[in-house]
């Protein structure tokens, strides 16, 4: 199964302010550079993520959108099944699909069956479990951050900006 561009944004802006140090906010402009994905997907990623409560956003000079504690527990396969409702794995699931052998069709159901599989392999799997600061520290550098500090670290609570 291959996931939408949408899902895919999705996963990586969650992985990327649940990293952020200190849950700091990001702009969307530094999420879409860290994400290697284009400004605009990312904006409307934010705003779908912020509307299922998943991310929190402000506009304005000390504005930026952050990683809510229903976004660090959020289960991947509940996610993936929202975002990726209404979309298509085959042909004859789109509303115009044409396909000459869709009358009593089996593939169809077979699908989305498997589809459900998968989903459901992801269900116990949260949003917190996949955050790595070793990952996404490179990441926080290159958009102007400091890399998020490993677990039990006693540097947590310095500032985030690199002067």
């Amino acid at each position: 199964m291959r996931l939408t561009a949408f899902s895919d944004i999705a996963l990586r802006v969650l992985l990327l302010t649940g990293a952020a140090p200190g849950g700091e906010k990001l702009t969307t402009r530094a999420i879409a550079e860290g994400v290697g994905a284009p400004y605009h997907h990312v904006t409307k990623t934010v705003g779908r993520l912020s509307g299922l409560g998943l991310l929190a956003s402000s506009r304005g000079r000390t504005g930026g959108v952050s990683i809510t504690p229903a976004g660090l527990d959020a289960s991947v396969g509940g996610l993936l099944r929202e975002l990726e409702a209404g979309s298509a794995m085959v042909e004859c699931e789109s509303p115009d699909g044409q396909c000459p052998l869709d009358r009593g069709c089996r593939l169809r159901r077979a699908l989305a069956d498997a589809r459900e599989a998968f989903f459901r392999e992801l269900d116990d799997v949260r949003v917190r479990e996949l955050i790595s600061p070793r990952q996404a520290g490179p990441v926080m550098v290159a958009i102007g951050l400091r890399p998020p500090e490993p677990p039990g670290s006693s540097a947590a609570g310095a500032p985030a900006r690199i002067p």
